[in-house]
């Protein structure tokens, strides 16, 4: 019975110990990254460091170039949530908080955010893109995490400039209309470290082979 305890301890131990928090906000990505051989599993959420610095999993690819740019964190990635689309990302932590400025081709050029402390276990979290977001992060337990926000996305859509090749050599613009549509972002995730639970053994010293063993003194 005292072994099955330990190994309960043991186990509950790997299961609720606390790591960092989800490398993503509410729609854009951070510099930061998972810590080595962390799973962050749940709605929303399938990602795992496979390696210092490597992040890959539902949310694309992500490596971070440099611990200490300019007073912050560098990071390049790929997202695959609309496409393979790469991007950059800074990230520098101050006394209130968080913020990362970062660059995407699609769908939008330049993107921010911040991330502030409310509590210990609540944060405030504004975003700015092709639009804009904010929800609140709440540390619901050891390890998980639930996010809760809204956002509005704009595509300001603008002339756009034909060539007309049937044979009249006219030019032609043709108007998009501006689109806002509003979404809600809910999420849960669990983070947790996947190393196994227990050190492995080193191996115990064996006796020479090599030659005679030593023979003890005669007391």
């Amino acid at each position: 019975m005292k072994k099955i305890a330990i190994l309960c301890i043991l186990f509950t131990g790997m299961a609720f110990t606390e790591v960092n928090e989800p490398t993503w906000l509410l729609s854009v990505p951070t510099a930061n990254v998972l810590p080595a051989n962390t799973l962050s599993a749940g709605i929303i959420y399938l990602d795992l460091c496979i390696s210092e610095g490597l992040e890959i999993g539902a949310h694309g690819i992500k490596y971070q170039l440099s611990k200490n740019f300019q007073g912050g964190r560098l990071a390049l990635g790929a997202s695959f949530v609309f496409g393979l689309y790469p991007y950059a990302v800074w990230t520098k932590s101050f006394d209130f908080g968080e913020i990362s400025i970062g660059i995407n081709p699609f769908p939008y050029f330049v993107f921010g955010s911040i991330e502030t402390k409310l509590s210990d276990t609540m944060r405030f979290i504004g975003e700015v893109h092709n639009g804009v977001a904010a929800g609140l992060r709440n540390n619901i337990a050891k390890g998980w995490w639930l996010d809760f926000g809204a956002g509005l996305t704009v595509y300001p859509y603008k002339n756009y400039l034909f060539y007309d090749f049937s044979g009249t050599a006219d030019y032609f613009s043709y108007n998009f209309r501006t689109v806002f549509t509003p979404y809600i972002v809910i999420s849960l995730c669990y983070n947790f470290d996947i190393t196994a639970p227990f050190p492995f053994k080193k191996p115990a010293n064996k006796l020479r082979e090599d030659g005679p063993l030593p023979i003890d003194p005669i007391k």
